[in-house]
């Protein structure tokens, strides 16, 4: 076989499925009066090049817990590491998909429920994947923050217990309208980063998977823009 021919049945067999949420103009936002929108500004246009030669450069306006992000402990703990201090292994490597599409708008998501779907094929050290497909009903529409199932503080002792790398979810981290944060204060604290605003886990067709999750490098940061995706045949 030759080598390309090889790649490209590599290639075939290892698909690959992009769980981020895109980032655009009127994209989905928490609905505060302190809370930035995303935004696109031209810097620089064809028809305003001063050199004639016709570039384009575009300046973003970003505020990282918009889209899909990783959150660390910086985010709730002052003396807690930052973005770019988390190590890269962290965000690679074997993961878990928790099923729990059954779950309807505002059920929450306790650690009972993660021992039944999970438990038995769970090994500490993987990262964990929570799909309950609410992007899938409500990405877009007025209520997506309002109706989502959520994580529950003993879902985050689960977690902890269970030595859970990191956490991915396509719903809420925290019942809405928590201001106490306990989900995240439990996880943050112990060195669990979380991943949010995912989506797509039901075209993900097994359980153990491979993420790939890399939050862009910034110093001295809490949280920072993603680009996940989940590999279904890695090393097959």
């Amino acid at each position: 076989m030759s080598t390309n021919v090889a790649q490209l049945t590599k290639r075939e067999v290892m698909s690959f499925i992009d769980i981020s949420q895109g980032w655009y103009e009127g994209m989905p936002s928490y609905d505060a009066p302190w809370y930035p929108q995303f935004s696109i500004n031209p810097v620089m246009t064809p028809e305003s090049d001063p050199a004639g030669v016709g570039r384009t450069f575009t300046e973003l306006r970003i505020f990282p817990h918009n889209g899909t992000h990783i959150e660390t402990g910086f985010h709730f703990f002052a003396d807690r590491e930052k973005i770019d201090e988390v190590p890269l292994e962290t965000f690679v490597g074997p993961a878990m998909v928790a099923d729990l599409s059954h779950k309807r708008d505002l059920e929450p998501i306790t650690g009972e429920d993660l021992d039944n779907i999970i438990g038995e094929a769970w090994r500490p050290g993987l990262r964990l994947l929570i799909r309950t497909d609410h992007p899938l009903l409500h990405l877009g529409k007025s209520d997506y923050w309002d109706t989502p199932p959520y994580l529950t503080p003993s879902a985050a002792d689960w977690m902890v217990d269970n030595h859970v790398s990191l956490v991915g979810l396509d719903c809420l981290t925290e019942q809405p309208g928590d201001r106490t944060s306990p989900v995240h204060r439990r996880l943050l604290e112990a060195g669990i980063p979380i991943l949010e605003n995912i989506q797509n886990l039901h075209l993900v067709s097994r359980a153990d998977v491979h993420l790939v999750a890399l939050p862009i490098k910034v110093s001295g940061v809490e949280a920072a823009p993603t680009r996940a995706l989940v590999f279904e045949n890695w090393g097959r």
